[in-house]
Formats: structure tokens, C-alpha cells, sequence
């Protein structure tokens, strides 16, 4: 069955690289798959329905509080190495390796 594939992706080679996949992989396929067509209609639609009219842009003074914030946050030891936030995103998003 083609499900109304174009040929392009029916000749590329690319379903047969996803029927080798183990049944897990193509559940976190799917999933990945599922959330981008969902955040593509968001964006679609969230954009043009959203009033902008009463943002302001930062003031040097809030943009330094958030600087100060920042950086009192990462004396206290409230932050996260590189290696720890892609581990986070490596539980949160299966798909990820």
C-alpha cells in the first residue's frame, strides 16, 4: 500500500530504511512525526490570530535585571551542564540519540 506517497519518497529508499526499524523505533517515529505536523498547524494559525499590538520592547534596565538574575541563579548551582539538558531532552523525546 502507497497511501498516496509521492514516487519521490516511495523510490528514495526511505521505507525500507523504516521497516528495518525495531517496533519502539517507529513508535517514537511516529510520535516525532505527530508532534511536527501539530506544531506546523500551530504555527499556521497561532501567528496570524495573535495581537502584538501591546508588546514593548525590554528596557536596558530589564534586560540587566534578567542578566543579574541569570547569573545569581548560576552561583546558587541552578543550572544545567550541556550534557545534563541533553539528557534531559533524551527522556523527554524518545527520538532523540
Amino acid at each position: 500500500m502507497t497511501y498516496g506517497m509521492s514516487d519521490h519518497l516511495l523510490n528514495s529508499g526511505l521505507l525500507s530504511q523504516i521497516s528495518e526499524l525495531s517496533t519502539r523505533d517507529k513508535q517514537c517515529l511516529i510520535s516525532y512525526i505527530s508532534e511536527e505536523v501539530e506544531v506546523e498547524k500551530m504555527e499556521e494559525n497561532e501567528w496570524d490570530s495573535q495581537d502584538t499590538s501591546d508588546l514593548e520592547p525590554y528596557t536596558l534596565d530589564e534586560l540587566y535585571a534578567r542578566i543579574e538574575e541569570s547569573h545569581a541563579a548560576y552561583l546558587r548551582g541552578e543550572v544545567l551542564t550541556a550534557a545534563e539538558a541533553r539528557e534531559q531532552l533524551r527522556k523527554e523525546f524518545l527520538w532523540l540519540r
